[in-house]
């Protein structure tokens, strides 16, 4: 019965001198003495008898709450603050596992723990139920747990009834920027955090908040998050990690499922971080998201995965976004190495800027300096209706270009827009993707920077583009009659921040209307597009060239009512020294 490796055991083992039953649980507990702090008595695992004090021998270092609830059964009955406190203080300090029932427990306080380290705190994951009885206006300040400088700490097994459904709608008198209500579990200024196998349902500010913890690790696992449908406007994400860029983070297996929903105005954000992967990394990995995303009715953030400033070093593969009621992924702010990949995302209502959108600060107060090394490829986008966005990237930030993007190989179904790019970009590489059933623009690309107020503004740098072996579908039906291609649009200003553009090798298949390859007014254009063996069909026209000096050459054209427009170029004809070897059939 006794761990004597335990280094909170006595140094030796002695036979036990002290026996108690605990009433409620029917078990016999040995002690033996040890020397002990007394504030540390809890009359439970550690007590004193006869002036000196004993510890309980206890199994695979486990403790029993249920003891504490038959030596306090005096108490008042309508919580159990005062149990819970004293069993996890004990676990912390013999660095032992506290069990919990298969019972409720009421919590109606936030309860407060302070540089406790090394415990767990176990209970059995269908029937462990953390919650509180207030209703109406009457609400538990804070979080059910709260660890400050706690280090070593695992969570397992518990469910936490966040109890909305009992309460007032969250409102602006809330003061949202400092109060929250009915929140799961907090940590701050801890590391090696571990929660794993919990429950948290009906939600009403956060599940889980982890802010400004140490290096370490940070492993959210196998956890179920949901909600129903929400009618406050503010503070209400399932999971938030923030400040912890020295953490190495870990969000995997979990499912985020929140109550059917078609209104963007009531979703629900999955994971919320920011200011993470500085030094650690960051990887959210085979998760399953569904009806998740918000607009922007309300203090809050928008994605079902939203990187909201300063997310490095992170990977985000392998996950299910299913009925999207807003976007899927955003990382705005990062600065560098980021990697979206093998996601699966279906969306129910389209948002403003993509499934998947990317930007750098616009802001100058944001300095942001770098944003570079980011690859978003083998991920499979599909809409229920025609309005919705694939990928956007925006190199917004006034100190740097977006340098080395790769979008490669993503397959997209039934947008309006397949990939968007706007503002500074050095190396861009949109590779082997396929979008089927579009009716706007497969592939966009700004040669210009737009602002907070959609005002063009001259980037520093637009260089080395390239577009090369994408496959880009329109809709079948005829009537849906703004289909394009590839679109490159220019600034008409004697700038050279433009650099090489280089479309080649795409195959462009249209329902009759619309356009292959538009290449659009702009002095910033000339003498930089080059379009090579591309294969167009199927279009009302094959080539809209806007712009003087655009190199087209070798390319395919079948089936166009006009194959090659460049009647919008003065004195330009099809038999202009920029057109070479193109085949009309």
């Amino acid at each position: 019965m006794t761990n004597c490796s335990s280094q909170k055991f006595p140094s030796t083992c002695q036979e036990s001198t002290v026996i108690k039953t605990f009433h409620n649980t029917g078990e016999v507990i040995r002690y033996q003495e040890i020397d002990l702090d007394p504030n540390l008595v809890d009359g439970v695992v550690l007590i004193t008898e006869n002036g000196k004090y004993y510890k309980a021998i206890y199994t695979e270092n486990t403790i029993n709450i249920e003891w504490y609830r038959c030596q306090y059964a005096s108490l008042p009955t309508d919580t159990h603050e005062v149990m819970i406190t004293k069993a996890v203080n004990t676990a912390a300090h013999l660095g032992a596992i506290l069990r919990f029932d298969a019972r409720e427990y009421i919590v109606n306080n936030q309860l407060a723990f302070e540089d406790k380290s090394c415990f767990k705190l176990l209970g059995d994951k269908q029937h462990t139920l953390i919650k509180s009885n207030k209703k109406d206006q009457d609400r538990l300040e804070g979080f059910y747990f709260s660890f400050t400088r706690c280090d070593n700490v695992i969570i397992e097994g518990l469910r936490f009834d966040q109890n909305k459904s009992n309460l007032i709608t969250y409102n602006s008198a809330d003061d949202a920027a400092l109060k929250e209500f009915n929140s799961g579990i907090f940590f701050t200024e801890s590391s090696n955090i571990e929660i794993t196998n919990c429950h948290f349902f009906d939600l009403y500010n956060h599940a889980v908040k982890i802010y400004s913890c140490r290096e370490g690790h940070i492993i959210i696992h196998d956890n179920l998050f949901e909600s129903g449908v929400q009618e406050q406007i503010y503070v209400m994400e399932h999971l938030v990690i923030a400040q912890s860029s020295y953490a190495e983070v870990v969000v995997e297996n979990n499912t985020f499922k929140n109550a059917e929903n078609h209104n963007p105005d009531h979703g629900v954000v999955a994971i919320y971080a920011f200011s993470l992967g500085e030094k650690g990394s960051v990887l959210v990995n085979n998760n399953y998201f569904e009806y998740c995303g918000r607009n922007h009715t309300g203090l809050h953030r928008l994605y079902a995965v939203d990187f909201y400033d300063n997310v490095n070093n992170f990977i985000v593969s392998n996950n299910i976004f299913k009925n999207l009621t807003w976007g899927a992924i955003r990382f705005d702010g990062t600065r560098e190495n980021g990697i979206i990949c093998d996601n699966i995302i279906h969306q129910l209502i389209a948002d403003q800027d993509g499934m998947i959108m990317a930007a750098s600060r616009e802001d100058v107060k944001y300095n942001q300096t770098k944003f570079k090394n980011i690859s978003i490829h083998n991920n499979i986008l599909d809409a229920a209706t025609e309005y919705s966005h694939g990928i956007t990237l925006l190199g917004l930030s006034s100190f740097c270009a977006a340098e080395n993007i790769e979008i490669s190989n993503n397959k997209m179904y039934n947008l309006r827009y397949g990939i968007n790019v706007n503002g500074d970009v050095s190396v861009l590489s949109i590779n082997n993707n396929q979008a089927f059933n579009l009716i706007g623009i497969g592939i966009n690309i700004d040669g210009f920077k737009t602002g907070y107020d959609h005002t063009p503004l001259e980037p520093k740098k637009i260089e080395k583009i390239f577009i090369n072996d994408n496959h880009l579908n329109a809709r079948p039906e005829t009537s849906f009659n703004g289909f394009v291609g590839i679109q490159i649009n220019g600034l008409e200003s004697d700038s050279k921040f433009m650099g090489r553009v280089l479309i080649n090798d795409n195959f462009i298949s249209g329902n009759s209307t619309g356009a292959g390859i538009v290449i659009n007014t702009g002095k910033t254009l000339e003498n930089v597009v080059t379009v090579t063996d591309n294969t167009l069909e199927n279009l009302n026209m094959g080539f809209f060239i806007r712009t003087k000096k655009v190199f087209v050459k070798d390319n395919l054209i079948y089936n166009a009512t006009e194959p090659i427009h460049d009647a919008d170029v003065p004195g330009q004809t099809i038999y202009h020294e920029n057109f070479y070897n193109n085949v009309i059939i």
